[in-house]
């Protein structure tokens, strides 16, 4: 009988060529608008790594002087996001943490040793421990990450990106050979595999959904090498450094470096609060600390939002999407009530050769499933037309981010479907009512 049904719905939608493409359309920029606000709601506001997002902390330390704070929020005094390169050095040789590290970062002019000096490109790098791989489930395609020793001398070694690597060594396995970052020559141990996490919950608010950085190098060896830039870092200083020198901003109280830890329980995020208290007390005694020790433990979900990354009332849009595709859907609905409307003497007439209500909302259903399933194509066109502008609009998402999923795909076909025939059961049962004498009398 389906495909009966199909027949006709087919022959009705042929009769009415401008209406059913009125239909379609309409219900088709509902799902278009709609999908497209969920799925850039979806990708910028999912968990960027659901398996750890609970027991990696970004750490806090109130170690601002006592004449004024960090900051001011809502009437509450808020500690630094950052931390001093003392403290961050005491934290990790205090290792109290699965795993723990600093993150640092600067950018220079960087090639291959086989390379002219002309096609040096500015490259934007992070500094860390190897505990950084473990802790963000960094995916290797080569090598991976090195080893302790080169994290205690700061060895010239690097890791790069799967991207930087096809550009500078053709996408070979490159392990062993060597880049030039600025006039200093790093071996390169490990290539990383495709790794975009979204959002970058560990990088500044600005760079959130960047690409991750090309290069990464031991945190001890941008210290030995006095990589700094100051225009790539977010650091800010209570008291002046003793001049402009990297050296100086090492041993000063200014905070720049971002600091995160790996815990294994609730109990464990506990113990490390204690942990920070007690140090804090510690050095309270060499004149450091001097305010109140509102230290703090933040893991991904708590960063993201705290840093305004994402927003806590984001649902606010998709609901505002979703409105606009019920408005859709209910124009969609008034002109089903015409069309079908208008077929009244067919309805009649099938009824009085034998056909019963059931065949005839059988009928409509299967039509009002075609329109919906059009609709739904069609939307799902017009959403990735919609996810292509928004990433053209907004310069610093890339393009490979706002791309829909198998199951967002899905979900926009069925629901294009379910909605198309839930606003459609309306007419359908409208029409299969119509009594076949009071059409029949019109013939």
């Amino acid at each position: 009988m389906f495909g009966y049904y199909l027949k006709l719905a087919l022959i009705s939608l042929r009769k009415t060529p401008f209406l059913s493409f009125l239909m379609v359309v309409t219900i088709a920029v509902g799902i278009g608008a709609a999908m497209t606000t969920y799925t850039v709601s979806y990708l910028l506001a999912k968990d960027p790594i659901p398996s750890k997002s609970d027991k990696l902390f970004n750490v806090r330390l109130n170690s601002y002087g006592p004449d004024k704070p960090f900051n001011i929020s809502q009437g509450k005094e808020v500690p630094p996001f950052i931390l001093s390169y003392q403290d961050a050095i005491n934290l990790q040789n205090a290792k109290r943490g699965v795993r723990q590290t600093p993150l640092a970062s600067f950018k220079m002019m960087s090639r291959a040793t086989e390379q002219p000096i002309t096609d040096a490109k500015m490259t934007l790098i992070r500094s860390a421990y190897r505990d950084m791989f473990g802790m963000f489930e960094v995916p290797f395609k080569f090598g991976g990450a090195w080893d302790e020793t080169a994290d205690k001398d700061g060895l010239q070694v690097a890791v790069i990106s799967n991207e930087l690597n096809n550009k500078l060594f053709n996408g070979e396995n490159s392990i062993g050979k060597s880049l030039l970052i600025g006039d200093l020559q790093y071996r390169v141990v490990g290539v990383t595999d495709d790794w975009y996490p979204v959002p970058k919950f560990f990088d500044n608010r600005t760079r959130a959904f960047n690409k991750p950085r090309d290069i990464i190098i031991p945190f001890q060896a941008q210290i030995n090498n006095q990589h700094w830039t100051s225009s790539d870092v977010s650091y800010q200083c209570w008291k002046e450094p003793a001049d402009d020198s990297f050296l100086a901003i090492l041993a000063s109280e200014c905070v720049w470096v971002s600091y995160w830890v790996e815990l294994s329980s609730a109990a464990a995020r506990n113990q490390y609060m204690d942990f920070l208290v007690n140090y804090s007390m510690e050095q309270r005694e060499y004149g450091r600390f001097l305010r109140e020790p509102l230290h703090q433990l933040f893991n991904v979900k708590e960063q993201l939002i705290e840093r305004k990354i994402i927003k806590d009332d984001g649902n606010v849009a998709i609901w505002l999407a979703f409105a606009f595709l019920i408005v859709c859907l209910l124009n969609c609905m008034a002109m089903m009530v015409a069309k079908f409307h208008a077929r009244s003497g067919e309805v009649g007439l099938r009824r009085a050769v034998g056909a019963s209500k059931q065949h005839i909302i059988a009928q409509f259903t299967v039509e009002t499933f075609i329109i919906g399933l059009v609709g739904g194509v069609l939307g799902l066109i017009l959403a990735q037309i919609g996810l292509s502008i928004t990433a053209q609009l907004y310069s610093h998402l890339y393009a490979e981010m706002l791309e829909m999923t198998l199951s967002i795909v899905v979900m926009t076909i069925v629901l294009a479907v379910i909605s198309a025939v839930t606003f459609g059961l309306l007419p359908t049962l409208r029409a299969a009512k119509v009594q076949p004498s009071s059409q029949l009398k019109c013939l």
